[in-house]
């Protein structure tokens, strides 16, 4: 699917504020709102827009502790599928299969360090592939933003305060 200089506009203002009236981007981007609404329902279908969602303040509902747990992995693996095996462990928001010495960066949320030790102790490490790990804790986080919302979508270089 072909992503044209119009398309990235709508995209970032999507990006900063999902429920944005499609009448506001139009207006911010100089289209009439039926070409607006064409366009994002093309950039559904075409599953660059994969879903909307709420971004939600973790800290305000209890959840305070965020970790990064580098995983080790046992080869061969016999069938078992580690990732897969991650991605299901309780308070798991993202798992990455990556290079170097570990297989995989997992980030987990927790009401706390006690419960986050309580899910590496009874869902990380007793996976029967798992063979190490090691975790890091967040301190603070200096800035957290939705997928792609540090990218600039357009091609040339125009400020998102321009466009919407």
């Amino acid at each position: 699917m072909k992503i044209d200089e119009s398309d990235r506009k709508i995209l970032s203002c999507l990006l900063r504020a999902a429920t944005t009236p499609k009448a506001e981007i139009a207006r911010a981007i100089g289209f009439a709102a039926s070409v607006i609404s064409e366009r994002i329902k093309r950039l559904e279908e075409g599953k660059i827009i994969r879903s909307y969602e709420a971004r939600l303040d973790a800290r305000a509902l209890g959840y305070s502790s965020l970790a990064y747990v580098f995983i080790t992995e046992r080869k061969p693996t016999r069938g078992v599928n580690t990732g897969e095996i991650l991605a299901s462990v309780t308070g798991v928001e993202e798992v990455h299969k990556i290079a170097g010495d570990d297989c995989f960066l997992v980030k987990i949320r927790a009401r706390d360090t006690e419960e986050l030790g309580a899910i590496l102790d009874s869902e990380v490490n007793p996976i029967e592939t798992v063979v190490g790990t090691r975790t890091t804790i967040v301190l603070q986080t200096v800035k957290e933003d939705v997928v792609l919302g540090g990218v600039t979508l357009l091609s040339t270089s125009h400020n998102l305060e321009e466009i919407a």
